[in-house]
Protein backbone atom coordinates (compact mmCIF):
# COMPACT_ATOMS: atom_id res chain seq x y z
CA UNK A 1 0.00 0.00 0.00
CA UNK A 2 1.21 3.31 -1.26
CA UNK A 3 1.69 5.87 0.98
CA UNK A 4 1.25 9.57 -0.20
CA UNK A 5 2.18 12.82 1.57
CA UNK A 6 0.75 15.63 0.23
CA UNK A 7 2.31 19.59 0.99
CA UNK A 8 -0.02 21.50 3.10
CA UNK A 9 -1.65 24.45 1.68
CA UNK A 10 -0.26 27.65 3.28
CA UNK A 11 3.17 26.20 4.53
CA UNK A 12 5.96 27.88 2.68
CA UNK A 13 9.30 25.58 1.52
CA UNK A 14 12.27 25.80 3.47
CA UNK A 15 13.73 29.38 2.70
CA UNK A 16 16.80 29.31 0.04
CA UNK A 17 20.38 29.97 1.63
CA UNK A 18 21.57 33.22 1.97
CA UNK A 19 24.37 33.85 -0.83
CA UNK A 20 28.17 33.33 0.19
CA UNK A 21 29.61 37.18 -0.24
CA UNK A 22 32.66 36.84 -3.42
CA UNK A 23 35.91 38.21 -1.86
CA UNK A 24 37.76 40.10 -4.24
CA UNK A 25 41.17 38.28 -4.56
CA UNK A 26 44.15 39.64 -2.86
CA UNK A 27 46.70 41.48 -4.39
CA UNK A 28 50.00 40.42 -3.76
CA UNK A 29 52.74 43.12 -4.14
CA UNK A 30 55.49 42.22 -6.19
CA UNK A 31 58.85 42.13 -3.90
CA UNK A 32 60.94 43.38 -6.41
CA UNK A 33 58.64 46.42 -7.02
CA UNK A 34 59.06 47.14 -2.90
CA UNK A 35 62.65 46.83 -3.06
CA UNK A 36 62.87 49.08 -5.85
CA UNK A 37 60.43 51.67 -4.11
CA UNK A 38 63.24 51.76 -1.16
CA UNK A 39 65.96 52.32 -2.90
CA UNK A 40 64.76 54.97 -4.58
CA UNK A 41 63.44 56.84 -1.71
CA UNK A 42 67.16 56.13 0.00
CA UNK A 43 68.69 57.64 -3.50
CA UNK A 44 66.54 60.37 -2.67
CA UNK A 45 67.35 61.46 0.70
CA UNK A 46 71.03 60.83 -0.20
CA UNK A 47 70.54 63.51 -3.28
CA UNK A 48 69.09 66.03 -0.28
CA UNK A 49 71.92 65.40 1.54
CA UNK A 50 74.22 66.24 -0.79
CA UNK A 51 72.64 69.31 -1.99
CA UNK A 52 72.22 70.81 0.94
CA UNK A 53 75.65 69.66 1.84
CA UNK A 54 77.04 70.91 -1.53
CA UNK A 55 75.30 74.72 -1.44
CA UNK A 56 76.02 75.18 2.22
CA UNK A 57 80.05 74.58 1.84
CA UNK A 58 82.48 77.26 3.17
CA UNK A 59 83.87 79.15 0.27
CA UNK A 60 87.61 81.34 0.79
CA UNK A 61 87.14 85.01 0.10
CA UNK A 62 88.70 87.99 0.86
CA UNK A 63 88.47 90.09 4.22
CA UNK A 64 89.75 93.08 5.99
CA UNK A 65 91.91 93.02 8.43
CA UNK A 66 93.74 96.21 8.92
CA UNK A 67 91.58 99.84 8.34
CA UNK A 68 92.17 101.39 4.96
CA UNK A 69 90.29 104.55 4.43
CA UNK A 70 88.86 105.79 1.45
CA UNK A 71 92.05 107.05 -1.24
CA UNK A 72 94.43 104.79 0.42
CA UNK A 73 96.31 101.93 -1.22
CA UNK A 74 95.74 97.98 -0.35
CA UNK A 75 98.24 96.95 0.89
CA UNK A 76 98.53 92.72 1.12
CA UNK A 77 98.78 93.07 4.95
CA UNK A 78 95.02 94.97 5.04
CA UNK A 79 93.80 91.51 3.72
CA UNK A 80 93.46 88.09 5.06
CA UNK A 81 91.51 85.55 4.47
CA UNK A 82 88.26 84.06 5.51
CA UNK A 83 85.73 81.19 5.33
CA UNK A 84 81.99 82.29 4.17
CA UNK A 85 79.09 80.12 3.10
CA UNK A 86 77.27 81.40 0.21
CA UNK A 87 74.62 83.79 0.32
CA UNK A 88 72.88 85.36 -2.31
CA UNK A 89 72.96 88.93 -1.07
CA UNK A 90 76.94 88.96 -0.74
CA UNK A 91 79.46 89.00 -3.48
CA UNK A 92 82.60 88.14 -1.73
CA UNK A 93 86.12 88.49 -3.91
CA UNK A 94 87.42 84.96 -3.89
CA UNK A 95 90.71 84.72 -1.98
CA UNK A 96 92.67 83.45 -4.84
CA UNK A 97 92.05 86.86 -6.72
CA UNK A 98 93.43 88.55 -3.70
CA UNK A 99 96.44 90.19 -5.82
CA UNK A 100 93.98 91.75 -7.94
CA UNK A 101 93.03 94.53 -5.51
CA UNK A 102 96.66 95.07 -4.09
CA UNK A 103 98.03 97.81 -4.76
CA UNK A 104 94.80 99.42 -5.79
CA UNK A 105 93.07 102.92 -4.58
CA UNK A 106 89.90 101.93 -1.64
CA UNK A 107 87.08 103.33 -3.10
CA UNK A 108 85.36 103.43 0.29
CA UNK A 109 86.66 102.93 4.09
CA UNK A 110 87.42 99.42 4.87
CA UNK A 111 87.03 98.15 8.27
CA UNK A 112 88.32 94.72 9.53
CA UNK A 113 85.97 92.28 9.81
CA UNK A 114 84.66 93.54 6.66
CA UNK A 115 84.43 91.18 3.23
CA UNK A 116 86.13 92.68 -0.11
CA UNK A 117 83.60 92.70 -2.72
CA UNK A 118 84.49 92.79 -6.98
CA UNK A 119 83.48 96.73 -6.65
CA UNK A 120 86.76 97.11 -5.11
CA UNK A 121 88.20 95.81 -7.94
CA UNK A 122 85.79 97.13 -10.67
CA UNK A 123 85.28 100.54 -9.37
CA UNK A 124 89.05 101.66 -7.73
CA UNK A 125 88.51 105.26 -7.02
CA UNK A 126 91.05 107.53 -8.87
CA UNK A 127 92.83 109.84 -6.82
CA UNK A 128 93.22 112.54 -8.06
CA UNK A 129 90.03 112.14 -10.55
CA UNK A 130 89.79 113.89 -13.90
CA UNK A 131 90.08 117.87 -12.94
CA UNK A 132 91.37 117.18 -9.81
CA UNK A 133 94.82 117.93 -8.13
CA UNK A 134 95.85 116.61 -5.47
CA UNK A 135 97.96 118.42 -2.56
CA UNK A 136 99.53 118.02 0.09
CA UNK A 137 98.81 120.56 2.93
CA UNK A 138 100.98 120.80 6.08
CA UNK A 139 99.21 122.05 9.13
CA UNK A 140 99.63 122.40 12.73
CA UNK A 141 97.38 122.78 15.85
CA UNK A 142 95.23 125.73 15.51
CA UNK A 143 95.08 125.53 11.27
CA UNK A 144 92.28 123.03 11.55
CA UNK A 145 90.02 121.65 13.84
CA UNK A 146 90.62 119.63 16.85
CA UNK A 147 88.38 116.73 15.81
CA UNK A 148 89.93 114.22 13.42
CA UNK A 149 89.40 114.85 9.97
CA UNK A 150 87.66 112.06 8.05
CA UNK A 151 88.21 110.42 4.18
CA UNK A 152 86.04 112.46 1.73
CA UNK A 153 85.74 115.16 4.49
CA UNK A 154 84.07 118.44 2.12
CA UNK A 155 86.37 121.40 3.55
CA UNK A 156 87.47 124.32 2.92
CA UNK A 157 91.17 125.62 2.47
CA UNK A 158 91.69 129.26 3.61
CA UNK A 159 94.30 131.94 4.27
CA UNK A 160 96.18 131.52 7.48
CA UNK A 161 99.37 133.33 8.36
CA UNK A 162 101.90 133.44 11.60
CA UNK A 163 100.56 135.90 14.37
CA UNK A 164 101.95 139.30 13.87
CA UNK A 165 102.27 138.75 9.41
CA UNK A 166 100.47 140.01 7.05
CA UNK A 167 97.57 136.85 5.18
CA UNK A 168 97.40 137.10 1.71
CA UNK A 169 94.47 137.41 0.66
CA UNK A 170 92.79 134.72 -1.37
CA UNK A 171 89.37 133.10 -2.23
CA UNK A 172 88.52 129.72 -0.23
CA UNK A 173 89.09 127.05 -2.55
CA UNK A 174 86.72 123.67 -1.94
CA UNK A 175 88.29 120.41 -1.77
CA UNK A 176 88.23 117.19 -0.20
CA UNK A 177 90.33 114.96 2.34
CA UNK A 178 91.86 111.86 0.80
CA UNK A 179 93.88 110.92 4.00
CA UNK A 180 95.90 112.47 6.93
CA UNK A 181 99.00 111.32 8.87
CA UNK A 182 100.36 111.70 12.18
CA UNK A 183 101.91 114.45 13.72
CA UNK A 184 105.61 114.71 13.69
CA UNK A 185 108.10 115.83 15.99
CA UNK A 186 106.95 119.61 15.37
CA UNK A 187 103.24 118.57 15.63
CA UNK A 188 103.02 119.08 11.65
CA UNK A 189 100.94 117.26 10.53
CA UNK A 190 100.66 116.54 6.29
CA UNK A 191 96.57 116.89 4.70
CA UNK A 192 96.20 115.12 1.76
CA UNK A 193 93.25 117.19 -0.06
CA UNK A 194 91.98 116.95 -4.32
CA UNK A 195 91.34 120.28 -5.28
CA UNK A 196 90.01 121.95 -8.56
CA UNK A 197 93.01 121.89 -11.07
CA UNK A 198 92.82 125.28 -11.54
CA UNK A 199 93.53 125.99 -7.61
CA UNK A 200 96.23 123.14 -7.08
CA UNK A 201 99.39 125.25 -8.22
CA UNK A 202 99.06 127.96 -6.02
CA UNK A 203 97.78 126.18 -3.01
CA UNK A 204 100.24 123.77 -3.36
CA UNK A 205 102.74 126.74 -3.06
CA UNK A 206 101.05 128.85 -0.17
CA UNK A 207 100.62 125.00 1.73
CA UNK A 208 104.28 124.61 1.69
CA UNK A 209 104.53 128.20 2.95
CA UNK A 210 101.94 127.51 5.79
CA UNK A 211 99.69 130.13 4.57
CA UNK A 212 96.72 127.61 4.58
CA UNK A 213 93.88 126.84 7.34
CA UNK A 214 91.60 124.49 7.18
CA UNK A 215 87.59 124.88 7.68
CA UNK A 216 85.62 121.95 7.88
CA UNK A 217 82.23 121.69 6.20
CA UNK A 218 79.01 119.45 6.61
CA UNK A 219 79.29 116.25 4.45
CA UNK A 220 76.07 116.97 2.96
CA UNK A 221 76.99 120.19 1.35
Amino acid sequence: MTTRVQQLRGVPDAPPQAPVPLRPPRRRRSKLLVLFGVVLSALSAAGVVWVFRATDEAVAAVGVALPVRYGEVITAAALREVQVRPDPGVRPLPWERRFEVVGRTSPTDLQPGELVTPDAVLDSATVPGTGQQLIGVPVKPGQLPATPLQPRQPILLVPAGAAGAAVEAWPPVRGAVISVSERDATSTQVVDVVVPEANGVQLASRASAGGVAIVVLPKDR
